[in-house]
């Protein structure tokens, strides 16, 4: 049997090589992978939420700048000509 288990071993060493157990490590070292991950998404997150943040306060058109409000518009009725 314990041939078996080592003829096993080695042939999955010789496809996969000596990675294929590099997870199950310890487990602060899992949870320290999993949480520089989760860092480095949030700052990039917070990265592209301020990019566009500033690209659309920079392209804004200042108070003085935008378009003045329209003029009221006076309309005379003429009244119809009797027949």
């Amino acid at each position: 049997m314990k041939d078996l288990e080592r003829d096993v071993a080695r042939k999955l060493d010789q496809v996969i090589g000596g990675r294929f157990d590099e997870d199950a490590g310890h487990p602060a070292r899992r949870w320290r992978k999993a949480i520089l991950k989760w860092v480095v998404a949030t700052c990039c997150a917070i990265g592209a939420a301020s990019l566009v943040f500033y690209t659309i306060e920079s392209h804004r058109l200042p108070p003085a700048a935008q378009a003045p409000a329209p003029k009221p518009v006076t309309v005379q009725i003429i009244p119809a000509k009797p027949p």
